[in-house]
């Protein structure tokens, strides 16, 4: 079995934020509630009369010692065998330890069913050999997803508004030249 992850260009990502729709609309995340499992992040830099817009395509990293997964005192949150990180609504009281070590603030409280929720990496449509719905719109091909013995060497760690922790986060970035496609 595969882990898998994830690859961003980020000179390729143009803020679109159709990831984000598909995610909610795959998902099937309510409106007017306010969680969005897949966020475009603008990271700035510089000063005037030089300033950098980058946008970040960010999400669950699928991390392989995931935060959450330690401190989850109920086991709501589990790694399955390809790495995919996910959360039994079932199990979950609610408490919010998940999203408070998280140093990505994957995890978020559903206000309504009371629930931590997250980026499942549309584990429904790997399951069916299809990838997440986030990565299958990307009209640029800025966000790509893959097995992650392939993306690994693909792009660098960290980047300028992302630093990995200790947690090992399956997310590379393109810092030059074109991703995997």
């Amino acid at each position: 079995m595969y882990d898998y992850g994830w690859l961003l260009d980020p000179k390729r990502c143009i803020d679109c934020k159709a990831c984000e729709a598909a995610c909610k609309q795959w998902n099937k995340v309510e409106t007017g509630v306010n969680l969005r499992y897949r966020q475009v992040r603008l990271q700035e830099s510089g000063t005037f009369p030089q300033i950098r817009v980058q946008a970040l395509s960010m999400a669950c990293n699928h991390c392989e010692d995931a935060d959450c997964v330690q401190v989850c005192p109920v086991k709501a949150i589990s790694r399955r065998a390809d790495g995919i990180v996910v959360v039994d609504t079932s199990r979950c009281i609610g408490c919010q330890m998940c999203g408070k070590s998280c140093p990505y603030a994957a995890p978020q409280y559903h206000t309504v069913t009371g629930k931590m929720q997250k980026c499942t990496m549309c584990f429904d449509r790997v399951d069916k050999g299809l990838e997440p719905a986030c990565a299958t719109v990307c009209p640029t091909g800025a966000l790509q997803w893959g097995k992650w013995e392939e993306i690994e060497s693909k792009g660098s760690p960290a980047i300028e508004g992302f630093t990995p922790g200790q947690n090992k986060p399956h997310v590379r970035f393109v810092t030059s030249g074109w991703g995997i496609r």
